[in-house]
Formats: structure tokens, sequence, C-alpha cells
């Protein structure tokens, strides 16, 4: 049997469990991103300063040279010091960087989980909102005078014992109006 094409059947219902089941993980989300974060930014601040004081330290001991003297050991020591030093902040700058990195794929992510978790949503509030919907028309043609022709239900849908129990209802009601 063909699926139905329309998703949104009982329009309260199904937004209404949505966006309440979003709600609650947006919270959360929110509460991890931005304990998340506020260790991002203190960590990168501490970085910072890191990154200032040994910035500070290497320059003034290149300034302090107490025998004012320089000589080949001095050149060597202040250039492996100078090769040392740049690699230091290169590799803080690398960690603050990726700091920054993992927080923005932290934000995609959620944003990518409360699409999936939306369409997932829709399409579970939908197995039960089309039975629900189709029990209906069914109802309202009972109370018409009519008894209707029940179609079984789609394979994944839910309810599917109180839809059973409906279609046994109708049954009877067929066996009395041919009596």
């Amino acid at each position: 049997m063909k699926g139905r094409k329309q998703y949104i059947v009982d329009k309260s219902f199904q937004l209404r469990t949505i966006f309440s089941v979003l709600g609650i993980v947006a919270v959360v989300s929110l509460i991890i991103i931005a304990s998340i974060s506020s260790g991002v930014v203190y960590n990168n601040e501490k970085i910072n300063n890191i990154y200032e004081i040994e910035d500070s330290i290497f320059n003034l001991m290149q300034a302090a040279n107490i025998d004012s003297r320089v000589d080949e050991d001095y050149l060597k020591t202040t250039s492996l010091l100078m090769e040392r030093h740049e690699s230091n902040l290169a590799t803080i700058d690398q960690i603050a960087q990726y700091n920054r990195y993992l927080l923005i794929a932290l934000v995609f992510f959620v944003l990518i989980q409360w699409v999936i978790l939306f369409i997932m949503l829709l399409r579970i509030t939908h197995r039960i909102s089309g039975p629900v919907y189709v029990m209906s028309s069914y109802f309202r043609e009972i109370i018409e005078g009519d008894i209707p022709d029940i179609r079984p239900l789609r394979e994944k849908d839910e309810l599917k014992s109180f839809y059973a129990l409906f279609k046994e209802l109708v049954d009877t009601l067929r066996k009395k109006e041919k009596l």
C-alpha cells in the first residue's frame, strides 16, 4: 500500500510534541555549549597570558646580555632560544585556534542534531497521527450513519492494537446492520 505524502496531519499534536522535545534538547545543548564555551574562553585567556609572559621573558633575556659580549656560544644559545620561543608561540596559537574550531564544530553539530531530530520526530508523530486521522474520518462516517470500508494501516504506523479493536467494532456494526 502506498504511504501518504502529507506528514503533518494533526498539526497541534505533532508540532507541540516536536517542539517540546526540541526545546528540551535545545536547553540541554545550550547548557553544554555554554559550559564548554566558558572553558574554552577561560583556557584561551590563560594561553594568551602565557604567550605574553613568554614573549616578555624572551625579549628581556635578549636585552639583558650581562657580559655585553657577543660570542659564538651566546649567538648559538640565543638562536636556540629564539627557535624554541617561536615554536612555543606557534603551538600556543595552534591550540587557541583549535579551541575556536572545536567550538564552531560543536555549534554546527548541535544545529545538525536539531534538524535530524525534527525530521525524526515528524516521522514518529506522523506514525501516530496518521492512524488517529484515519480513525477520526471513519468515526465521522459512522456518525453520519455509514459503515466505512476499513483499510489496513501502513506497516510502520503505531496504535495497531487500538486500530484492530476499532476494526472489530466496525465489523460488529456491519454484522448488526445486516441482521
